[in-house]
C-alpha cells in the first residue's frame, strides 16, 4: 500500500508541477514547492525519508520509486549546500520540492554526463514521505523496502547483462567459445548441460533439495584451471593456495565486489545443496578479452570444479557470522586468562 502511495504521490506531484510557478533561489536556480497533504512541519536534527527523481529531456536520470529505495538525510538546513539550505528551510511531510536546474552551470562545474548539451534543463523531484526522530526508527524503514529495492535492483542488473551478452562482439565470442567447448566435450566423452548464458555443466552428483536462486548464499570448494591447462590457477581445497576454507558466495549479487563471475552465477543457479559439477565457462562469463593477469589469459575459456556445500540466506548468514565473531571473542578471552593465569607474580616493593 505505502509503495502505491509513494507511486500515486509522484504522479500528483507531476502534474502540479505544470501549473505551480517557480520561484527563484539566491543563486539564481529556479524551484517550487508543492503542498499535496498537511504533514508536520521537518525539525532540526530530524530524519526525513523521500523519494527522489532526476530527468533530463525525457530521460530519467534517476528514481528511488523505481529502485524501490527512498533516500533517508538528516533534515539539517544549517549544513545544506545553497539552493537547498534556502529552498528546504521550511518544509512538512507531505510537501514537494521541483528544482529545475541549467545544464549551462552543470556544465560550467565540469559535472555532466557527455549527452547533456547546453541550455536544456535538469528538473530534480523531492517528495517527503516521512520523518523521523531516532536512527533506529530510519533502519527500520530501511529494512522494510530493502527486500523490493534488492529485487529491483537483481532485475535491473539482469537485463543489463542479458542485452550485453546480446551484443555483436560477445555474441561472436561466445559462439566461438561454445565451439571450442564442445568439441573438448565431444573429445573427452563428457556429458555437460548448456545453460541459457552459455556456461556448460557437467554434473557428477545431483544434490538434494532446491535449485539455487538469487535469495541464496551458497558455501562452495572450488578448483579452477583454464581450458588448454591441467594446472590450477586457484583453489579454496588446495592448501598450495592459502586459502583452504568454504567460500561464500552472495547470489543476491551480480558482480560487483562482493559477487563472482556471470559464469559462476549461471552455474550455480542450476545446482543444489551437495552437487558437484565441472563447470566450463565461455571467456565472456569470465574475465573477457581482458583476462586477469598473471594467472588468466585474455579470452581464457575457465574450468572449475565446485561442491555446492551448504545453502543459506541472508538472515542465516547473518546469524552463522555473529555466533562466528562471539565463538572468536571467547577464544580471545580464554587465551587471555591463561595468559595471565601463567604471569609469575611479583612480589610488591618495600
Amino acid at each position: 500500500m505505502k509503495q502505491f502511495f509513494n507511486v500515486a504521490l509522484v504522479c500528483i506531484v507531476a502534474l502540479s508541477a505544470c501549473t505551480t510557478p517557480f520561484k527563484k533561489a539566491k543563486d539564481g536556480t529556479l524551484y517550487k514547492i508543492i503542498s499535496t497533504t498537511k504533514g508536520p512541519r521537518l525539525i532540526a536534527g530530524n530524519y526525513m525519508e523521500m523519494n527522489v527523481l532526476a530527468k533530463y529531456k525525457d530521460s530519467v536520470l534517476g528514481s528511488s520509486v523505481e529502485d524501490g529505495m527512498p533516500q533517508y538525510g538528516v533534515y539539517d538546513t544549517a549544513n545544506f549546500p545553497p539552493p537547498y539550505k534556502e529552498i528546504f528551510r521550511n518544509i512538512h511531510v507531505g510537501d514537494s520540492i521541483v528544482l529545475k536546474i541549467s545544464t549551462d552551470s552543470i556544465l560550467a562545474k565540469g559535472q555532466a554526463a557527455p549527452f547533456i548539451k547546453k541550455g536544456q534543463f535538469i528538473y530534480q523531484y523531492y517528495t517527503i514521505t516521512n520523518m523521523f526522530s531516532s536512527k533506529e526508527q530510519v533502519d527500520s524503514a530501511q529494512n522494510t523496502h530493502m527486500k523490493v529495492a534488492k529485487e529491483r535492483g537483481y532485475k535491473k542488473q539482469m537485463g543489463l547483462i542479458e542485452k550485453m551478452l546480446g551484443e555483436k562482439e560477445a555474441k561472436d565470442q561466445l559462439a566461438k567459445d561454445s565451439k571450442i567447448i564442445e568439441d573438448y566435450l565431444a573429445k573427452n566423452n563428457i556429458k555437460a548441460t548448456k545453460t541459457k548464458w552459455g556456461t556448460y555443466i557437467a554434473v557428477q552428483n545431483e544434490g538434494t533439495g532446491p535449485t539455487l536462486t538469487n535469495a541464496d548464499i551458497a558455501t562452495v570448494n572450488y578448483t579452477g584451471r583454464s581450458l588448454d591447462s591441467v594446472k590450477a590457477f586457484d583453489s579454496n581445497i588446495d592448501p598450495a593456495f592459502k586459502h583452504v576454507e568454504p567460500y561464500d558466495v552472495d547470489l543476491t549479487q551480480l558482480g560487483g565486489p562482493t559477487g563472482v563471475i556471470l559464469g559462476w552465477t549461471d552455474a550455480l543457479m542450476q545446482m543444489k545443496k551437495g552437487t558437484k559439477a565441472t563447470v566450463y565457462i565461455p571467456s565472456t562469463l569470465g574475465y573477457g578479452k581482458n583476462g586477469n593477469p598473471p594467472r588468466i589469459a585474455p579470452n581464457s575459456i575457465l574450468v572449475f570444479d565446485i561442491e555446492v556445500v551448504n545453502v543459506t540466506d541472508e538472515a542465516g548468514m547473518k546469524a552463522h557470522q555473529e555466533a562466528m565473531q562471539k565463538q572468536q571473542m571467547a577464544e580471545q578471552q580464554r587465551m587471555m586468562d591463561s595468559l595471565q593465569k601463567a604471569a609469575p607474580k611479583t612480589a610488591p616493593k618495600k
